[in-house]
């Protein structure tokens, strides 16, 4: 059973996983983690730092420190592990603007 609401987002993000930089696109962005579509592999436990463009928001979403719980060759998930106040705040402020588009169309 899944902690939180998933929501299919296509945003652009660039990251950082185990030292080295990569950008691809989320989908299925949670209060609580993002799946990742990149050309890069990323092993399960690899630590990873994120920013998530979203387009509602001037700046990128911070999430300061995740983990990666799956892996393919092309995709991989993500617990966020630390994201902090304000970040934490903008990102709930985009799920709930995602959520009530879904009401309403």
């Amino acid at each position: 059973m899944r902690r939180d609401v998933r929501y299919e987002v296509k945003c652009p993000v660039a990251f950082v996983v185990d030292g080295k930089p990569g950008d691809g696109l989320t989908f299925n962005l949670s209060r609580g983690g993002c799946a990742v579509q990149a050309e890069m592999f990323s092993a399960v436990d690899d630590p990873i730092s994120l920013q998530i463009t979203v387009s509602s928001q001037p700046t990128p979403i911070t999430i300061e420190l995740g983990k990666v719980r799956w892996s393919t060759s092309r995709e991989f998930g993500v617990e966020f592990m630390v994201v902090e106040g304000p970040s934490k705040r903008r990102l709930d402020d985009f799920l709930l603007a995602v959520a009530k588009d879904k009401l309403t169309s």
